[in-house]
């Protein structure tokens, strides 16, 4: 209080800010804090109001905002299935459940979804993008997809990936919605 007293509330947030807030907090901090099963921790619901913001569409959906999943469902499933990750070895309840896999998705897909690989499930709704024929989501253009990716932080090889790719996938993932969680930031 005598900081702000002393140097005004603008210039001390600004002290704050550089000391708290470095480019390392964007790139190392805050994705380790993302890596966490909680989804009560702070970095993970800044994720989701980040997206919230935004206005993200939810994965695999064009017009189905996170925010009506969070305020109707609030159901968070799994980006690599729990079950897919179990039957391939992958047992342990933390590295399953982290929130790097975690994503607010629509009911109807989640079934669609089923126990698939995301190389499964992606490579779909590529084929669909091409083929124009719906089979998961509502997604048939790609440049849509590309941009529901994007606001969903998966990584744009997500169509090549298995149980292999689950560790680099969950890094990537920590990286990317860090990015947007600075960028909702930012923008505050």
């Amino acid at each position: 209080m005598r900081s702000i007293a002393e140097k005004g509330f603008l210039s001390f947030f600004a002290d704050v800010e550089a000391s708290s807030l470095s480019d390392s907090f964007w790139t190392v901090t805050l994705p380790q804090n993302l890596e966490t099963s909680s989804v009560n921790s702070p970095a993970f619901n800044t994720f989701v109001a980040a997206q919230i913001n935004r206005n993200c569409n939810s994965l695999l959906m064009n017009g189905t905002k996170v925010a009506d999943l969070v305020t109707i469902s609030g159901d968070v499933h799994h980006i690599f299935p729990r079950a897919y990750l179990k039957a391939n070895g992958i047992t342990n309840k933390t590295k399953y459940n982290q929130v790097a896999n975690y994503i607010y998705l629509d009911t109807q897909v989640n079934k669609a979804i089923g126990d698939d690989a995301p190389a499964v499930y992606f490579a779909k709704v590529k084929k669909q993008c091409e083929s124009k024929e719906i089979e998961l989501g509502n997604i048939s253009d790609a440049s849509l997809l590309a941009a529901n990716l994007a606001e969903n932080c998966i990584p744009s090889n997500a169509d090549a990936m298995d149980v292999s790719s689950y560790d680099d996938f969950l890094l990537e993932r920590r990286k990317l919605m860090a990015v947007l969680i600075e960028k909702f930031y930012e923008n505050l």
